[in-house]
């Protein structure tokens, strides 16, 4: 009897223990503990990082109506506090009358201000054949404008605009370059100077400032400042005025001379 005693609690106790660590691996194999996502990497003291990693991007802007009044969307983006880094950015800002896009492969958005900083092979373009070409600018959404310091290109019909330094509307039909400015008008007008320069379509007309240079088919004229005026229709040039201290280099021949409309 006793050596039956003895087996059943033998018995008792194997089974306790199989049933003990079976319960151990089912909890281990079935609810192990979880890991830490990308975005909520835990630092050596415990505290999450203020970083989110987001894989597809979208935020959108309105006016006081409930108008929809632009959009970002990114394929990633890195959250850091206030400001969301955004890579291969695609922006859309809808005008009155027309949009704007831009393309960057880098940007940064500013949640509290709305600004946005835009880098390495920014192209800006308006529903109106407009064009801007740089690698780095800044969109100020309370000013509605668009500023950089880099060397910049803006196209529009048969006008080529390229300098350093630019201040612009999303619409493209004002700009100010600060300096270095050398502007192509189709079809045989060339026109440097060193700045600054501003251009206005909606008053069809060109203020060039500072070691003007006017290249044309006939010949070469230097002056200090130059108004163009635009032909509403064609935006050819439709008339010259310059101003200040006039060289015209004529086939060899040079002729100083005063303010002269041409």
């Amino acid at each position: 009897m006793d050596f039956l005693k003895n087996r059943k609690r033998i018995f008792l106790i194997i089974l306790i223990m199989i049933l003990v660590g079976a319960g151990f691996i089912l909890r281990r194999g079935l609810f192990p503990k979880p890991l830490p996502r990308p975005e909520e990497k835990v630092s050596p003291k415990g505290a999450p990082n203020i970083k989110q990693e987001v894989y597809t991007f979208k935020v959108e802007g309105f006016d006081e109506k409930r108008k929809l009044q632009w959009k970002l969307e990114g394929k990633s983006a890195n959250v850091v506090l206030d400001k969301i880094n955004i890579m291969d950015l695609k922006g859309i800002y809808y005008g009155s009358d027309e949009t704007f896009t831009v393309f960057a492969d880098n940007a940064i958005y500013n949640k509290n201000t709305q600004d946005i900083e835009l880098r390495d092979n920014v192209v800006g373009k308006s529903s109106d054949d407009g064009e801007l070409v740089t690698d780095y600018a800044k969109w100020n959404a309370k000013k509605e404008v668009i500023t950089t310091d880099s060397y910049v290109i803006i196209k529009r019909k048969n006008i080529v605009c390229m300098g350093r330094g630019l201040v612009t509307k999303p619409r493209l039909k004002w700009a100010l370059f600060r300096e270095d400015a050398e502007v192509d008008i189709a079809p045989d007008k060339k026109i440097l100077c060193s700045g600054p320069f501003e251009i206005d379509h909606e008053k069809n007309m060109a203020i060039f400032n500072n070691n003007v240079k006017i290249i044309d088919a006939e010949s070469e004229t230097f002056t200090d400042k130059l108004t163009v005026y635009l032909d509403p229709d064609t935006n050819e040039v439709e008339r010259l005025v310059t101003e200040g201290n006039v060289r015209v280099v004529h086939r060899g021949n040079i002729e100083d001379m005063g303010k002269v409309s041409f």
